[in-house]
């Protein structure tokens, strides 16, 4: 027997037991899974699947099983952390590139190493992409969709340039967060620490670039390109990447969405009057139900969870739910 033929024959037991799992057990061994990824060394990632790629027609039955297996087992990030390109655009008479694209799911948060040693910590439904070879150009480029925090590596002979929604964010060593969610209004851009230029990407010219300082907060409107910046404690807007949830005088409907893409649940507030109700709170490492009990000590609300569950007809899994209601005192 083929070694190939070995690795499927294991592959199709590891599926036969994982199909016996309830969906609690599956999720369960997933979220192990993937807390043990620390970093993903994207460049390095690359090179292997392009070299495997170029190899006999049989791998591709044995990445067919890992492809279902991952369906199974409901942990995509595995896979997109893994095959971390997609069709290479080649032009004519221009060096050969591909296109590196990282995403999170709801739920999932990672640190991702680039080819500069720039280090990015990536937040729950986000994307970052960028071409590779990385530091070919005459620049280092990012495009961003959602949330990121970027540790760049210094290059004074190299900028570093993040294009995200309607502005770009160039710089040569710093520390910043970027936020531009598709569903906001606004784009957000936080620096701790060094100085970066954020410019907004429109048409009209005279609409001129500014230069950030550390402990600066921007906030670019999609439709203005109006931009305000304000000095403020910037912790709790970059905190995430330290896998610290901080609201401070956070309204409820902020908190349902974030918490949503904090754990991947559904959070529903099922009763108008919740949403007035603001929360000061620091979490740092707290499960879902930790941080729902300690919301209903402090405020007044009630929460009802239901447990996440396979739809019989459509084979495909409900998210967790959570209901959020004002509690009777």
């Amino acid at each position: 027997m083929s070694k190939d033929s070995q690795i499927e024959k294991q592959l199709q037991r590891i599926l036969s037991i994982r199909k016996e799992q309830d969906v609690d057990a599956q999720i369960s061994e997933a979220e192990q899974i993937i807390h043990s990824i620390e970093k993903v060394n994207s460049y390095r990632a690359f090179e292997l699947v392009r070299k495997r790629i170029e190899k006999a027609n049989s791998r591709i039955r044995v990445l067919d099983v890992l492809m279902r297996a991952a369906a199974i087992l409901f942990i995509p990030l595995l896979i997109t952390s893994v095959i971390l390109f997609s069709k290479q655009k080649v032009q004519p008479g221009a060096e050969q590139f591909a296109e590196q694209k990282i995403s999170n799911p709801l739920g999932v948060r990672s640190e991702i190493s680039l080819p500069d040693g720039t280090v990015v910590w990536l937040n729950a439904e986000s994307t970052i992409s960028y071409k590779v070879p990385f530091v070919g150009g005459k620049q280092r480029e990012v495009k961003l969709i959602g949330e990121a925090f970027f540790k760049v590596k210094k290059n004074d002979q190299l900028p570093f340039r993040v294009e995200s929604g309607d502005v770009s964010v160039t710089v040569l060593g710093t520390q910043f967060n970027c936020k531009a969610f598709p569903e906001d209004s606004t784009i957000e851009v936080v620096l701790a620490e060094g100085s970066i230029k954020l410019n907004p990407m429109a048409s009209n010219t005279a609409i001129k670039g500014v230069i950030m300082k550390p402990g600066e907060r921007a906030v670019v409107d999609k439709m203005s390109k109006e931009t305000i910046i304000s000095t403020e404690n910037i912790e709790k807007y970059i905190g995430w990447h330290k896998n610290k949830l901080i609201l401070d005088e956070c309204p409820m409907p902020e908190i349902a969405q974030r918490l949503e893409r904090w754990f991947g649940v559904e959070v529903e507030i099922v009763d108008p009057k919740v949403e007035d109700v603001k929360i000061s709170s620091t979490f740092e490492n707290e499960s879902l139900s930790e941080i729902l009990e300690m919301l209903e000590i402090a405020s007044p609300i009630k929460v009802e969870q239901i447990s996440a569950k396979m739809e019989g007809t459509t084979d495909t899994l409900r998210r967790r739910k959570v209901l959020i209601s004002r509690a009777d005192r």
